[in-house]
Parts: C-alpha cells; sequence; structure tokens
C-alpha cells in the first residue's frame, strides 16, 4: 500500500476525477428511491391528506 502526503494525494485524487472518474448521474441508482427522499415522499403525503 502506498501512502501519500497529503499535497500527493489532493494531486493524485485531482487526476483521477478530471480523467478517469466518470460519473453516471442517476442512472448510478438504477431506479432506486434513496431512504431520505422516499421518508420526504411520505411525509408530503400525510401532509397532503390533512389538509383535504
Amino acid at each position: 500500500m502506498k501512502f501519500y502526503s497529503p499535497a500527493e494525494a489532493d494531486r493524485v485524487a485531482e487526476t483521477f476525477f478530471k480523467y478517469y472518474y466518470h460519473d453516471r448521474g442517476k442512472i448510478k441508482w438504477g431506479g432506486f428511491l434513496l431512504s431520505e427522499h422516499t421518508a420526504a415522499i411520505r411525509k408530503e403525503e400525510r401532509e397532503n391528506k390533512k389538509d383535504k
């Protein structure tokens, strides 16, 4: 395992994210919702039912 100084680690990370890492965006979630999002949707639905 190689250990980097903080300056080297920043340089390596910057190079990796600039040239090699490809963020696929929302597609990487494969249609699944995050638990926080699901909880917010349920809370909104409950509040909408109260208002009716």
